[in-house]
């Protein structure tokens, strides 16, 4: 989160309508999830030049647009977060803490970047190059893998997207999404009262 943003203390208005819009991306995390999904379980033994609705092509897009929906979903909430700590109410807080514990939210907005600036890192002028290619340990393996590349490993029960568990991660946030729910719609309905 920029800086500016990190420190501007929201109005009432600006605080509700951030609610809303962190509970929002909070449920297209699990719309992506399943886009996302459903499309890593088809066929992928085409070439982008095959139909255009090819799963090959459509796993691009789909894992981007899943990545992108849980960055913004963290980077709301971090920002929800400040704003209720000022009230003094630590709820959003405890969340980012349990995320943090299965998954680095640093290595979720690194994934983000690395996908949004891809042209960058293939021409090796990614700002953080030495982070782009990386190794998970997991159960004993240890298993290569870069920020563009998705890997699935049966033999070690592991979806990784870059170096992020991303099975972990949905797991995760679907048990955290009723706090978020529940304690967005009471900002959102405390704020716009106000």
């Amino acid at each position: 989160m920029h800086k500016n943003v990190e420190n501007a203390e929201l109005n009432s208005t600006q605080c509700y309508m951030l609610a809303y819009q962190t509970c929002q991306w909070w449920n297209a995390v699990f719309v992506q999830a399943k886009r996302f999904l459903d499309v890593l379980n088809e066929e992928h033994d085409g070439t982008p030049w095959d139909a255009v609705e090819n799963a090959n092509s459509m796993f691009v897009a789909e894992r981007m647009f899943f990545i992108l929906a849980v960055h913004h979903a963290i980077e709301y909430l971090q920002k929800l977060n400040i704003e209720m700590q000022r009230e003094g109410d630590m709820t959003f807080q405890s969340v980012l803490d349990d995320m943090e514990a299965v998954v680095s939210l640093e290595a979720i907005k690194n994934l983000r970047d690395m996908n949004e600036h891809g042209l960058d890192y293939l021409a090796n002028k990614g700002y953080k190059q030495a982070q782009y290619r990386s190794s998970v340990d997991k159960n004993g393996h240890k298993i290569p893998t870069t920020a563009a590349w998705t890997q699935v490993r049966g033999d070690v029960d592991a979806i990784l997207l870059g170096n992020v568990e991303i099975d972990k991660l949905i797991r995760k946030m679907k048990e955290l999404l009723p706090i978020v729910q529940e304690k967005t719609k009471e900002v959102f309905e405390r704020k716009m009262a106000e």
